[in-house]
């Protein structure tokens, strides 16, 4: 295994690793966000396994370049994620314009990591259906 898909990995650990802990950050110091942030929260617990999964077979069989544009595109939504839920947490509660704009933020973060996450799905099924048809070509 190379160095760089070595770093590589442990990047994508330490991006799900940040946000999820200013999640539990924001969660704790204010209740303005709490059910986007559950929610937000809930995605990234979902989607992490999966991505590092991804992340390791790539590098088990040498195919980095096939998925490595999805993993750059969700590191770079986990930045983007955690500033944003850093910054939730100092909106004041009775701050309704601002609220309402980072809550909306929060939820365009999740659907864009859930639309991230379809994409790969996509991805894996035509990896399945290749597979079968080099299968099938195998034996007959």
């Amino acid at each position: 295994m190379a160095a760089g898909s070595l770093l590589a990995g442990a990047i994508l650990g330490v991006a799900f690793q940040e946000i999820t802990v200013a999640i539990k950050e924001s969660k704790s110091r204010c209740s303005n966000f709490r059910d986007a942030l559950n929610s937000l929260e809930n995605t990234i617990s979902l989607i992490s396994p999966l991505i590092k999964e991804m992340d390791r077979l790539n590098q088990e069989l040498g195919d980095s370049n096939k998925r490595e544009v999805i993993i750059r595109l969700f590191l770079q939504q986990l930045k983007k994620g955690e500033a944003l839920v850093s910054k939730c947490s100092s909106i004041r509660r009775w701050n309704l314009c601002k609220k309402r704009k980072y809550e909306k933020r929060l939820r365009n973060m999740d659907s864009s990591l859930r639309e991230l996450s379809g994409v790969l799905q996509v991805g894996q099924a035509l990896d399945t259906q290749r597979l079968q048809r080099i299968l099938q070509d195998m034996y007959h």
